[in-house]
C-alpha cells in the first residue's frame, strides 16, 4: 500500500503588501493551529519516507512547525521551487509525475503545498469535487498498490482528514 498525505500550509500573513507572495510568512495566529496539529500528529504516529515541500516561506515554516511530529529527517525533504511556480497551473501532470519518481521501497509521501492546487489534487484523487483544503488541512489517502506509478489510476481509501480551522 502507498500513502499520500496532503498538507496545506498554515495561515499566511498579509501585513506587508509590498512583499512578493513567495516570501510571505505565516500569520502570527498560526501558532495555535500548529500546536493543535502537533498534538494530533503525535497521536497518529505518522512516519514519513519522503516529503515534497514548496520552497515558499510559508510552506517551509509550516513544515518546520510540524517537523518533530512528522518523524522526518533533512534527507527525506525535497524543497522544490517548481512546486510553488506550478501551483496555479490547471494541469496536474507535473505533480503526478513526482509520484512516479519515488523509490518503490518508500510507502508514505507527504506533500506540503498551496491552494488552489492542493484542493485540485485532493479532488482528483478522491473524485469528489465538493472537497476542499483549509489552511493547515491534513488528508491521509491510502492506495492499494505497491507501485507509485499506479497511484493515479488506483482505488483510494480516505484514511483520515482534518481541516483545523473548521474542526472537521
Amino acid at each position: 500500500m502507498k500513502t499520500i498525505i496532503l498538507v496545506r500550509h498554515a495561515k499566511s500573513g498579509f501585513k506587508n503588501t509590498d512583499m512578493i507572495d513567495f516570501d510571505r510568512p505565516l500569520s502570527e495566529k498560526w501558532n495555535n493551529e500548529v500546536i493543535f496539529m502537533q498534538k494530533l500528529l503525535k497521536k497518529l504516529d505518522i512516519k514519513s519516507d519522503i516529503i515534497f515541500c514548496s520552497d515558499a516561506k510559508r510552506t517551509r515554516e509550516t513544515l518546520e512547525g510540524l517537523w518533530e511530529q512528522l518523524d522526518c529527517e533533512n534527507e527525506k525533504i525535497i524543497y522544490d521551487k517548481a512546486i510553488y511556480d506550478n501551483h496555479m497551473d490547471e494541469s496536474l501532470d507535473y505533480y503526478l509525475n513526482l509520484f512516479t519518481k519515488i523509490d518503490m521501497e518508500k510507502d508514505v509521501a507527504i506533500i506540503v503545498w498551496h491552494n488552489p492546487f492542493i484542493t485540485r489534487l485532493l479532488r482528483f484523487f478522491t473524485k469528489n469535487e465538493n472537497l476542499g483544503m483549509d489552511t493547515l488541512g491534513f488528508w491521509i489517502i491510502d492506495f492499494k498498490t505497491e507501485n507509485w506509478k499506479d497511484v493515479e489510476a488506483m482505488r483510494w481509501e480516505l484514511n483520515f482528514f482534518i481541516n483545523p480551522t473548521k474542526k472537521s
